[in-house]
């Protein structure tokens, strides 16, 4: 980065850094601080990123702060220590992303899996209530059509067939009765989804 070599000032605060005095660190915190930051928010665009990284680079420096004199341009390591640790974090960002693309990916899959499977199943369960519909006494299926079929409601259906709103609930009560008990057990949530989504509730 064609970086100045060391100065005598920051030779002093690195010896001083390496004996752990914190002020002089604390200087060399403040002297690089701004330009390390603006350095890595143009690479990550992230201004949290680009202070997070910031200070990992000077804490690593703080944990190795014995060998800091060792260090021929120190500007250049700091850069060059920040410049690796934003290609990790812009590799992990990449990964991450890689990671939920496939992520979600799979769970696509799944839904359009499942989809398909709870469509065979509401198929085969539509099927076998209009069978047991089918079965049902002669009037008991009329009024069930009426509800399920016309959307009426009981006093409607009452009205049209010269019955009591009494006699209208009980019909139904006892066919939706009939239409589960001739199903299979198991099929016994599935068929309640489908009478409670395709049957009219009548108030």
């Amino acid at each position: 980065m064609g970086c100045p070599r060391t100065t005598d000032v920051e030779r002093e605060l690195m010896r001083r850094v390496a004996d752990s005095d914190q002020k002089a660190f604390n200087l060399l915190f403040e002297r690089y601080r701004n330009r390390l930051f603006n350095y890595l928010h143009k690479v990550t665009k992230s201004k949290e990123t680009a202070e997070e990284i910031v200070l990992d680079v000077f804490l690593k420096i703080w944990i190795g702060r014995t060998a800091v004199t060792e260090i021929d341009n120190f500007e250049a390591f700091l850069f060059r220590v920040a410049r690796n640790k934003a290609l990790d974090f812009l590799r992990w960002v990449q990964r991450s992303r890689l990671q939920q693309m496939d992520l979600w990916d799979q769970m696509l899959q799944l839904k359009s899996e499942e989809s398909a499977d709870l469509q065979v199943l509401y198929s085969d369960t539509a099927s076998r209530v209009q069978r047991a519909i089918d079965n049902l006494s002669p009037q008991r299926r009329l009024v069930f059509q009426l509800s399920r079929d016309h959307g009426l409601t009981y006093e409607q259906i009452a009205k049209r067939l010269h019955l009591s709103t009494h006699t209208v609930r009980n019909h139904l009560a006892a066919s939706l009765q009939f239409i589960r008990t001739h199903l299979d057990p198991e099929m016994s949530s599935l068929c309640s989804l489908f009478l409670f989504t395709t049957l009219y509730q009548a108030s």
